[in-house]
C-alpha cells in the first residue's frame, strides 16, 4: 500500500504503486501515474498528466505539470513523464506540454537540482545534470549524459548534445554539439568534454575521432563533416550521436573560439 501523509491530498482517481510515498501538504492530481517507488517529499504538487516511473524522488516544495508559460496555449490535456531513478531537489518546477501530442519528457537517472526549471515541450535524456538554477525555454532538448552547470539560461529551441559539458552563468542560445565544451561569454566551443568522455569510458581514438570530426565541421562546414564522418569504419555510438544532433538542431551551431 502507498504511505501517504495525513496533511496530503490525494485525488481518488490518482494511480499509485505500491510503495509509494506522499509526504506533507503534497497534493496528486487525478490523471497521474506514480510507479512503484516513487518518493514525495512536503508540499509538492503534481498536476494531471503527470506520470512518474519507478524510484523517482521529489523533495521539497516541487512542481510538476502546471500549465505552460507560453500565451499560445489553450488549455489543452497534456502531460509530463519522468523516467525511474530521476531525482528532483528543492523547488524545481517542470511544466506540461503546450499541445495534446506533445509531452515534457526528462529521462532516467537525471539530477536536477534546487531551483531549476524545465519548460514545456523540453526533452531532457537519460543521465543529464541540470545543477541549481538553470532555466530552460521551451522545446529545449538535451542529449544524454549531458551536465548544464548552475544559473544558466538556455533559450528556446536549443539542441544540446549529447555528453556535452555547459559552464555556469551563461546564456546558451546557441545548439552546442556533443561532446563539446561551451564556455564564454558570448558562448563559445572550447574543445572536447575530455573528462566526460573519460567518464563514460571511451577510448583515446574515440577522442582522435571526435576530434578530427569538428576540426572539419569547423574548417570545412558540417556537411563536409559529415560525409567525413560516414567514410570512417567503427565509432558507431559517437556516430549515431552525431547524426541525430545534426539532423534535429533548430538553432545557430556554437561558435568555435575558445580552442
Amino acid at each position: 500500500m502507498p504511505r501517504i501523509h495525513p496533511t496530503a491530498v490525494v485525488h481518488s482517481e490518482a494511480n499509485l504503486a505500491e510503495g509509494v510515498e506522499v509526504g506533507p501538504y503534497s497534493i496528486i492530481d487525478s490523471g497521474t501515474r506514480l510507479a512503484a517507488g516513487v518518493h514525495i517529499g512536503p508540499f509538492c504538487h503534481l498536476y494531471p498528466g503527470v506520470e512518474l516511473d519507478e524510484r523517482v524522488v521529489l523533495d521539497d516544495g516541487v512542481v510538476v505539470g502546471n500549465a505552460p508559460q507560453d500565451q499560445k496555449y489553450s488549455g489543452a490535456s497534456t502531460g509530463v513523464l519522468v523516467g525511474s531513478a530521476t531525482r528532483l531537489r528543492e523547488y524545481v518546477t517542470v511544466n506540461r506540454a503546450t499541445t495534446p501530442d506533445g509531452i515534457t519528457r526528462i529521462g532516467s537517472n537525471c539530477l536536477i537540482m534546487a531551483y531549476a526549471h524545465v519548460a514545456h515541450d523540453c526533452d531532457i535524456g537519460d543521465g543529464t545534470v541540470i545543477a541549481n538554477s538553470v532555466q530552460m525555454g521551451g522545446h529545449v532538448h538535451v542529449g544524454e549524459n549531458a551536465i548544464i552547470s548552475g544559473m544558466t539560461g538556455v533559450h528556446q529551441y536549443t539542441h544540446i548534445g549529447a555528453g556535452a559539458f555547459i559552464g555556469g552563468n551563461l546564456r546558451v542560445d546557441q545548439d552546442v554539439p556533443p561532446f563539446c565544451k561551451a564556455l564564454g561569454e558570448p558562448l563559445r566551443w572550447a574543445g572536447l568534454n575530455l573528462v566526460g568522455l573519460r567518464r563514460r569510458g571511451n577510448e583515446s581514438e574515440t577522442m582522435k575521432f571526435l576530434e578530427s570530426f569538428y576540426r572539419a565541421a569547423y574548417r570545412d562546414g558540417e556537411k563536409s563533416a559529415l560525409e567525413w564522418m560516414r567514410q570512417q569504419s567503427g565509432f558507431d555510438e559517437a556516430k549515431s550521436k552525431l547524426e541525430k544532433f545534426f539532423s534535429e538542431r533548430k538553432r545557430i551551431l556554437l561558435r568555435r573560439g575558445l580552442s
